[in-house]
């Protein structure tokens, strides 16, 4: 012991009995649990023996096990009682954070909140939106709406927007893939298809801002119209704006599974429309199904990125390489996969 004379004894050392050659050396002391000094020093200070200062916490880098003796590098005087999932440090009961998986240290809760946001789906209160806060919603219902009424007064303007994939490759009309989810001049269809989008219009247009949405809403509507000109019947014309709402119901669905909420609701909607799709007669399903598979391709590159900028950049990545992928579809002939 540190205190005790050479000479003296030690209780916890019995002395040997007369004429023994004795009982050995003293063992040596306990280890002292890990941090021996106490949990503040000043930096560049020295100890009481003139020594240097003692042992200190451990790097930012350094990853301690989690042994019955181990302290938390934040509260030295505590036991610690779980492992960091993030950095791999000791902490205690008072620094743990519940982690998707285990727990995290308040540093790295504090790390990871400084990252740029990730577009999420936040299901809002009191309704849903206005038509001041979802402006592209209400102006696609405005003009499809418009559209129709000048379509049911012309027929000509029907028969010039259609999608006719025979005319598109003969005589170059590609602006039909863009006019025939705009112009049609069946009444239920649009009152359906306008019904749909103002309602999920409303739920995606504010979690994706306005310029992201507008872009989903066109690619998705010519995901379709590339889907049909591919897999439809090359003599028979098509139109609505179906398959835009299909890429809506997608992304709808990614935001909702990034954020966490219940897509069950969603999942249903899709299997029942295509089911419709698939049983009523003289229905476009290729176009529902690739304007939901534009949509969720879409959607699922959008809000990836770490940082604003390097958010908008890749999801203008995201949004050209669809676009691209779309336009490398339409080198190949009408009908090249008619399936009726």
């Amino acid at each position: 012991m540190s205190g005790q004379n050479p000479g003296e004894s030690d209780p916890q050392w019995p002395s040997a009995p007369a004429g023994s050659p004795g009982w050995g050396d003293r063992p040596p002391p306990a280890p002292t649990p890990w941090p021996a000094q106490p949990a503040e020093q000043a930096p560049g200070t020295t100890a009481p023996d003139g020594s240097a200062q003692g042992r200190t916490a451990p790097g930012a880098d350094e990853k301690i096990g989690l042994g019955p003796n181990t302290r938390c590098y934040e509260h030295p005087d505590r036991l610690a009682s779980a492992v960091c999932r993030s950095c791999g440090k000791p902490i205690c009961t008072v620094c743990m954070v519940q982690a998707p998986v285990g727990w995290q240290c308040h540093q790295c809760v504090r790390r990871n909140a400084r990252k740029s946001r990730v577009v999420r789906y936040q299901p809002r209160r009191g309704g849903l939106p206005t038509a001041r806060q979802t402006p592209v919603t209400t102006a696609l219902i405005v003009v499809n709406v418009v559209l129709f009424l000048a379509a049911t007064a012309s027929n000509s303007l029907t028969e010039n927007s259609w999608l006719y994939p025979i005319l598109m490759q003969q005589e170059g009309q590609w602006y039909r893939l863009f006019s025939s989810f705009f112009v049609t001049n069946g009444f239920l269809d649009v009152a359906l298809n306008m019904w749909c989008l103002l309602i999920i219009g409303k739920l995606v247009e504010p979690a994706l801002s306005v310029w992201r949405y507008l872009a989903l809403y066109l690619l998705s509507g010519l995901g379709g119209s590339v889907a049909y000109y591919l897999l439809g019947n090359p003599l028979q014309p098509a139109a609505g704006a179906s398959g835009a709402i299909f890429g809506l119901f997608g992304a709808y669905f990614i935001l909702a599974r990034r954020s966490s909420a219940n897509t069950s609701s969603i999942v249903a909607l899709i299997g029942i429309n295509l089911v419709f799709s698939f049983v009523i007669p003289n229905v476009a399903w290729q176009a529902h199904v690739g304007g939901l598979i534009t949509g969720l391709a879409i959607a699922g590159g959008l809000g990836l990125a770490r940082g604003r900028r390097q958010e908008v950049l890749v999801d203008v990545v995201t949004i050209v390489v669809v676009a691209a992928a779309l336009g490398l579809l339409l080198l190949l002939p009408a009908g090249a996969i008619n399936t009726g």
